[in-house]
């Protein structure tokens, strides 16, 4: 099922087009990163789906349901957010902010207590519960962050750069955090990032966006096969073929050729010391893609 899918949109602010003829769909269950520099569109994209900004022209489809200023609080009310400038109140406490915005949600008192709870274990910050926000660290709050937008068990979650201003311990906590979630609960992600590190550790599909416009589209090998399908396999060890070489890197297809040579090394009487395949990465592939526009 197409959970999001968005037509030829178009945006601007004055004279300034933000977004250009943009389309997309995001199947159900698929964690999608929305790739682009600073400035690029992504935020403005994410509004447009998310109902905040209505688009120029262009359509958008949510759950099966055209984007409209009739039903915006359907979508809604299926709907996580997770941004970088929507902050907490600094003087309560944890549980007081998530009761806060749960009620604002329009989540019933018992099943908000039993939810709050429950995320808060997830999180690993119960301990913190009545604590107050502003005696937080940085990690902390971003997760109390995830916890807000997980809180109306959303179809869809919208992150906008969740990361920022973590080092890369607390980048891979919160990104473990969301991968966690994410599964146990069947949640569709919209994902906008310029770090391409992290969204290659969690990502499934991928669209890059340059200067407005969408310049490509796919996953992870689809993309890459747009401009170097060349995959190699390394190995390290003793007498790897008949010269009693140390080292190979010989070029494969799939990973059955991986293991047709792995298999020969070894029957040949080789020792393997290392085996990986290498291929190009997402930041690479980017600015090869980004490149060819």
């Amino acid at each position: 099922m197409e959970l999001i899918k968005a037509e030829s949109l178009c945006k601007s602010f004055g004279n300034h087009q933000v977004v250009k003829n943009v389309s997309f769909v995001i199947p159900q269950g698929e964690i999608f990163g929305f790739l682009g520099p600073n400035g690029a569109g992504k935020t403005t994209t994410l509004r447009l789906l998310n109902g905040l900004l209505f688009p120029d022209s262009g359509n958008i489809e949510i759950n099966g349901s055209p984007l409209s200023s009739e039903n915006i609080s359907n979508v809604h009310k299926i709907s996580g957010v997770v941004t970088d400038t929507a902050e907490f109140y600094d003087y309560l406490t944890g549980y007081e902010n998530i009761n806060f915005f749960g009620q604002l949600f329009g989540i019933d008192s018992e099943n908000l207590k039993s939810r709050a709870e429950y995320l808060f274990n997830e999180f690993d910050i119960f301990n913190a519960k009545d604590k107050i926000v502003k005696s937080y660290s940085t990690g902390m709050k971003k997760r109390l962050k995830l916890m807000r937008a997980f809180l109306n068990e959303p179809k869809i979650l919208y992150l906008d750069e969740p990361t920022s201003g973590l080092d890369p311990e607390g980048s891979k906590l919160v990104n473990e955090y969301i991968l966690k979630q994410v599964s146990k609960e069947n949640i569709t992600v919209f994902l906008c990032t310029h770090q391409l590190k992290y969204a290659q550790d969690i990502c499934s599909l991928y669209g890059f966006i340059d200067n407005g416009s969408m310049i490509a589209y796919g996953t992870f090998d689809e993309l890459r096969n747009k401009v170097d399908d060349s995959l190699y396999l390394e190995i390290k060890g003793k007498n790897l073929d008949n010269s009693g070489s140390q080292f190979l890197k010989l070029k494969i297809n799939n990973d059955n050729d991986a293991s047709e040579i792995i298999s020969t090394v070894i029957k040949n009487g080789g020792i393997i010391f290392e085996a990986k395949q290498i291929k190009i990465d997402l930041e690479q592939l980017y600015f090869k893609i980004r490149s060819l526009k």
